[in-house]
Parts: C-alpha cells; sequence; structure tokens
C-alpha cells in the first residue's frame, strides 16, 4: 500500500513538471459538464450550429425554427413598433432598423502568447474526419442605427421619451435613434 502511494505521487509530480495534470483535470471538467448538460450540450458540437445564419423562433408547440436575417430585422422592427406606440402620445408608427453585418458565431479557443507574438487556436473535440471545433455561442447583428416615424415626433417630449426608450432597450446610444413627424 505504501508502495503505491509513493507511485502515485511521483507520478503526479511528473505530471505536474510536463503540464499533464491540468490537461487531464480541464479533460475531467469537460466530461462532468458534458454528463451535467446531457442533451442541451448536443447544438456545442459541430463545425456551425446553424448554417443558414440567424436566432430562433418558437412555433408555438415548442419547437424552435431558425430566423433568418430578414425574419430577424422583421421581428425586432414588430418589437420595437409595439413598445413605441404604448408611448404616450406616439400614436401611429413605422420602424427601420440598421443591422451591422450578420451573425456571429462564437468558437472556443486556446491563446498563447508566445515571442513572435499571440497565437489562438481553435479548440476540437473529436479525431480524424470527425474533428468539430468547440461552438459557444452565436451573437445577434448590432444595431446601427433606428429610424422611427411616428404622428406624435414632431413634438419634443415624445421624440426625447422615445429616443430615451430605444436607446435603454436596444443598447444604443441616442445619436443613433432619430425620431421624426410623420402623416
Amino acid at each position: 500500500m505504501e508502495r503505491e502511494q509513493q507511485n502515485l505521487s511521483r507520478t503526479v509530480s511528473a505530471m505536474k513538471k510536463n503540464g499533464k495534470l491540468w490537461m487531464i483535470l480541464g479533460c475531467l471538467a469537460v466530461g462532468v459538464l458534458l454528463l451535467m448538460f446531457g442533451g442541451e450540450m448536443k447544438s456545442i458540437f459541430g463545425a456551425d450550429p446553424t448554417p443558414s445564419g440567424g436566432s430562433y423562433a418558437d412555433e408555438g408547440d415548442g419547437d424552435l425554427r431558425l430566423l433568418s436575417m430578414e425574419e430577424y430585422r422583421t421581428a425586432m422592427e414588430a418589437r420595437i413598433i409595439s413598445i413605441c406606440e404604448r408611448v404616450s402620445g406616439a400614436g401611429k408608427v413605422h420602424v427601420i432598423l440598421h443591422l451591422a453585418g450578420g451573425y456571429e458565431y462564437v468558437y472556443a479557443t486556446d491563446e498563447k502568447i508566445s515571442p513572435s507574438g499571440e497565437v489562438r487556436e481553435y479548440i476540437m473535440i473529436g479525431s480524424g474526419n470527425s474533428q468539430r471545433v468547440v461552438y459557444l455561442t452565436e451573437r445577434v447583428p448590432e444595431i446601427l442605427g433606428v429610424g422611427v416615424v411616428c404622428e406624435g415626433g414632431g413634438r419634443e417630449n415624445v421624440k426625447n421619451e422615445i429616443t430615451a426608450l430605444l436607446s435603454a432597450t436596444l443598447g444604443v446610444g441616442s445619436h443613433h435613434v432619430y425620431v421624426t413627424e410623420g402623416t
């Protein structure tokens, strides 16, 4: 028993020196996460979980379907119209949304700093032809600007309320929101 403990102690010491202990502990942590989240993790593995790009919409029966960029823009514009029409004095509202680029997929990376500079490598799982990058999340397109035309947009108080509302809810600066009066 004592000899086994000494052998184990030497093995752990050698692993610490080689850095393999951290690799083994990391693999164990990933394994525990996979066990904990089970089926929820199936979308994590794959080169592109949403090949045509997009967010998801509830079909009403619990099924999610992929939104195209135009569907995403239309859905966001509808949400903005819905909230702006609730502002006192706004009246009928029309909105146009300016988005930057498309969906951005974020993958797990390992960054190393060497004398020649910083090197970023994607973390891969699997081997051979079944090797895949680890997918973390997707980011929706950044909102660059919002144009609002509404019946009450000529009144300064309505203009200020809508600008502040959209700035706060969409996370854009007030200079990215333009409100004007329409007919």
